[in-house]
């Protein structure tokens, strides 16, 4: 019998121990078969809880080949991701973060890409379901399902590279280099790789490939817009064009309007005139944010759709905040 591995699958663990039990028993229960032609790399990135407790718990009972990596110093996701990626023996590679849960054919699917080599790179997407009822996980979970699915700009392809689930030749990750460990945490590093592999090959954007994610609240969320948005400045100093693998001219404009509205309102204070041009401001932000508000609506109701218009312009004041950070610290280092 030919046991060849096929697949790949490197995981990156850091203070992982609540996730990551449910990660890997969603691949035992996967609707799949062909268990014996694919191996579990876990990469631990000197995890300071039970990570590694938990992981050797259930790792005799699953159905697949699970190799565990202690890492002896905490060297950040991208380098996590590489070294795993060389010790991997598949043919292709299937990054996962360790916070998510695969549905239950969304092994099936990403073998059969890898084993058919139907594309050299494709990535997936994560539902929009919660498992608990708190509002910021819930809005910014449906946040990013419209954004891929009903706010699609017609002609653009949408083919972020997300490390929630995302595989690839492994000749072509060695070929382009692997994620560019200069990020030490987790910002832009997906984005980045992203745009050097579709110089290479085109990225499939599979939404069969389906994982469930449990958000975080607010303040972590917010911090990594920030961070995120920070760097993502400098990639865009660089190739001076805006696409749906990060940010779409559509929401570049809807952080810009965000601004615009809290300053008319701030400056109304001085004269009345300003409280127009922020009313016009806002008529223009509901238009472009309408089909979000009106899927949240038509999912959670009118409380959640009054929240969710606060967070919405909230959210896209942390992206100013991070894009304009970015600026500043680009032009320092430019004069150092």
């Amino acid at each position: 019998m030919n046991n060849k591995v096929i697949l790949s699958l490197i995981i990156p663990t850091y203070n992982s121990q609540n996730t990551i039990h449910n990660l890997l028993l969603s691949i035992h229960n996967s609707d799949f078969k062909s268990f014996n032609k694919i191996e579990v790399l876990i990469i631990d990135d000197k995890s300071k809880d039970k990570t590694l407790k938990k992981i050797k718990e259930i790792q005799s009972v699953l159905k697949f080949k699970l190799i565990l990596y202690p890492l002896r110093k905490n060297l950040g996701p991208a380098k996590a991701r590489n070294y795993g990626a060389k010790k991997a023996k598949g043919n292709y590679i299937l990054f996962l973060d360790s916070d998510v849960e695969l549905a239950k054919s969304t092994l099936r699917y990403a073998f059969q890409l890898a084993k058919d080599k139907q594309a050299k790179a494709f990535t997936g997407i994560w539902h929009y379901r919660q498992k608990n009822n708190k509002f910021f996980p819930n809005f910014k979970a449906m946040r990013d399902w419209v954004y891929w699915f009903i706010e699609r700009e017609k002609y653009a392809r949408y083919y972020l590279f997300s490390t929630r689930i995302a595989g690839i030749e492994k000749k072509l990750f060695q070929k382009i280099g692997g994620f560019d460990e200069t990020f030490p945490e987790p910002t832009v590093e997906d984005i980045e790789l992203t745009y050097r592999i579709e110089k290479q090959a085109k990225i499939r954007f599979s939404p069969e490939l389906m994982v469930y994610h449990e958000f975080e609240d607010f303040l972590p969320i917010a911090v990594k817009y920030f961070k995120r948005s920070r760097d993502w400045i400098l990639l865009y100093q660089k190739r001076l064009k805006f696409d749906p693998v990060a940010t779409s001219k559509k929401e570049a404009f809807k952080a810009i309007l965000a601004a615009l509205l809290i300053s008319s309102l701030v400056l109304g204070y001085f004269h009345w005139l300003f409280f127009y041009t922020a009313l016009l401001v806002f008529v223009q932000f509901t238009n472009l944010e309408w089909y979000f508000w009106s899927f949240v609506y038509k999912q959670k109701g009118g409380v959640f759709l009054f929240k969710s218009i606060f967070f919405s312009i909230l959210l896209y004041l942390i992206i100013d905040l991070g894009s304009f950070w970015g600026i500043i610290l680009s032009k320092i280092k430019s004069f150092s």
